[in-house]
């Protein structure tokens, strides 16, 4: 692609907080329980974990269900679902 940069990780878990950053990419929460949320990495940014795994952020996140871990995920901005999303919110 020649508009965007490739997001290619080395290994499962081994994206960054900076490749959410990339034009037309959004950080995305998903829970087990289904729930999905864009998440706004500011908050995280303005700590300084800009390099920060996303597994290591995950612990960081609450959804309304009660999960004390989401996962998350780096989609493009066509992968965004149709349908309502929210209830995922950063913890701290």
């Amino acid at each position: 692609m020649a508009d965007a940069h490739r997001i290619t990780p080395v290994a499962l878990g081994e994206l960054k907080l900076a490749q959410a950053l990339f034009a037309r990419s959004s950080l995305w929460a998903v829970c087990g329980c289904g729930r999905e949320a864009v998440i706004d990495p500011a908050p995280w940014l303005a700590q300084g974990l800009k390099r920060q795994p996303l597994a290591q952020l995950e612990p960081r996140l609450r959804c309304g269900c009660g999960a004390r871990r989401v996962r998350l995920e780096v989609r493009g901005l066509a992968e965004a679902p149709a349908g309502l999303t929210g209830g995922i919110h950063i913890f701290r």
